[in-house]
């Protein structure tokens, strides 16, 4: 099959196309032609050898970066039910994926509870936009925080992928959504639902805000969202590493957030999507290695907002 791959790990310059075998089909998994595939900051990382083992213990090099994935099922284990040969999927690999098992590739292998079908009014490419931000997003705002009607909720890091999927669930839920951004960010959360947007270089979150009911931080800025916190309330990060004072605070709950989003959430996020309750903010180019390499350049240098997405067929 035909991959975009880097055969050592660091630039972004590294990213070429090259043959590889197809990864297999098990009894128990799906194998998925890719039609499309988003760059998050966990490939930024695993291009330049960040990941601890649990990611890379299954790699060698030549490598096939990428986890999030929208495609068509070419093939079906006997074990699995529920889909069949032609179905529109979306959903993302394993974190510890085999080297040849990435959606740079043109072929990926599915557990089938990582995945859901793209219903009609949803493309590809859209599709391809919401599993590991939108994922994080739901399981946070949704699971985690149980944000209900009338709450009130800070989302700290609003315009990365993560945050805009964040905000729009948020207030999907009912809740009063005020978010942290930067200036040029604002009239878009606006747009989005927010109620309120703090630019976070002039004024601290903690000095602005008070008594919220949770807070989903993604900008690692625990000490602020912990500060506009309510007694009682939840903060939960992907953001950053909370300390042990943090995580033993005797009167506001603080979580870390180890993301695991399967087929329920993906349903939920598509059907948020097709409701017009979420927006996908993405820009899109045709699959080449210089496109994967310009992607992986913007969102290494955080100059993105929403989520890039490469092309590869409709």
């Amino acid at each position: 099959m035909e991959a975009i791959v880097i055969n050592e790990f660091g630039s972004a310059d590294e990213f070429y196309e090259t043959e590889l075998d197809q990864p297999q089909v098990t009894d128990d998994t799906v194998l998925v032609a890719v039609n499309a595939f988003s760059i998050n900051p966990m490939d930024v990382a695993a291009r330049l050898g960040m990941l601890p083992p649990q990611f890379s213990g299954n790699w060698k090099f030549p490598l096939v970066l990428g986890w999030d994935f929208a495609g068509t099922v070419t093939k079906i284990g006997q074990n699995v039910t529920g889909y069949q040969v032609g179905d529109r999927v979306f959903g993302s690999l394993p974190n510890d994926h085999a080297d040849n098992n990435g959606s740079y590739g043109s072929y990926v292998v599915v557990a089938p509870e990582t995945m859901a079908k793209i219903p009609a009014g949803l493309s590809f490419a859209q599709a391809a936009a919401l599993p590991i931000a939108g994922g994080t997003a739901y399981q946070a705002i949704v699971e985690n925080l149980k944000v209900k009607t009338n709450d009130t909720v800070l989302i700290q890091g609003g315009a990365g992928g993560v945050g805009l999927f964040a905000v729009q669930i948020a207030k999907a839920q009912g809740a009063k959504v005020i978010a942290s951004a930067s200036p040029s960010h604002h009239e878009l959360l606006k747009q989005l639902g927010a109620d309120q947007v703090i630019d976070y270089h002039q004024h601290a979150v903690a000095k602005s805000i008070k008594n919220v009911d949770a807070v989903f931080d993604t900008a690692g800025d625990i000490e602020d969202g912990l500060a506009a916190l309510k007694a009682g309330g939840k903060l939960v990060t992907v953001g950053g590493q909370p300390t042990s004072e943090q995580l033993n605070s005797t009167d506001k709950n603080v979580a870390f957030q180890f993301t695991h989003a399967t087929t329920p959430i993906y349903d939920s996020l598509a059907k948020l999507a097709i409701a017009g309750q979420l927006q996908i903010k993405l820009r899109t180019l045709p699959r080449s290695p210089d496109n994967v390499i310009d992607a992986h350049k913007t969102v290494e240098g955080h100059h993105m907002t929403g989520k890039f997405v490469i092309h590869v067929k409709n």
